[in-house]
């Protein structure tokens, strides 16, 4: 059974006034790689738009897995001092570093819409969900949604500075990973 995180949610459920929680958005990562079929084309990382649930505030994310936490993602989870767009950005743009092939110049950007970012209280698992969006020369060519997840482990702790980086790079790894993503871009990304 996995551990509980007791002290963080009776926090969170307090109500009381917690000071926003800092991010590091440094792109230094000590994370196990990116598993991937093939290196990809540099592509330029746009902005993230984050549409949480409308009791959702843009710094913070949700909750699950407790008693008053309600299915639809609602319930209010961390507060951050960094806008939960920007996290992501970050998150993703430090993942695909490590599978891009650099080149000063660009003919894609990869932007993404974020539904959901979450913390399970119960567990510890983490969940990122993403509209991945690459355009080339203002022209939409792909578009996936995909579900980022990090199931923590029994004894794993989190940092909160950091907490989100598991899911995010399982999300990158999927879209890398994408027949159809990796068609797109080497139709449309050349390399410059």
């Amino acid at each position: 059974m996995k551990k509980l995180f007791v002290p963080m949610a009776l926090l969170v459920l307090s109500g009381c006034a917690v000071k926003p929680q800092s991010y590091d958005l440094s792109t230094a990562n000590k994370l196990a790689p990116i598993a991937t079929k093939e290196n990809i084309p540099s592509i330029f990382v746009s902005d993230f738009k984050y549409e949480p649930n409308v009791r959702i505030s843009q710094n913070t994310i949700s909750q699950f897995g407790c008693l008053l936490c309600k299915s639809d993602g609602s319930s209010l989870g961390f507060v951050f001092e960094e806008p939960v767009g920007k996290i992501i950005q970050a998150e993703v743009r430090s993942a695909l570093a490590e599978v891009i092939i650099p080149t000063s110049k660009t003919s894609c950007e990869l932007g993404a819409t974020i539904h959901l970012v979450a913390w399970d209280s119960w567990d510890g698992d983490t969940t990122v969900d993403l509209t991945f969006i690459l355009s080339s020369s203002g022209q939409i060519k792909f578009i996936k949604r995909i579900r980022g997840h990090h199931e923590s482990g029994i004894f794993e702790i989190h940092k909160v500075n950091r907490m989100l980086a598991k899911a995010s790079r399982n999300s990158v790894e999927k879209l890398v990973t994408n027949d159809e993503f990796l068609k797109e871009l080497s139709t449309n990304c050349p390399k410059l």
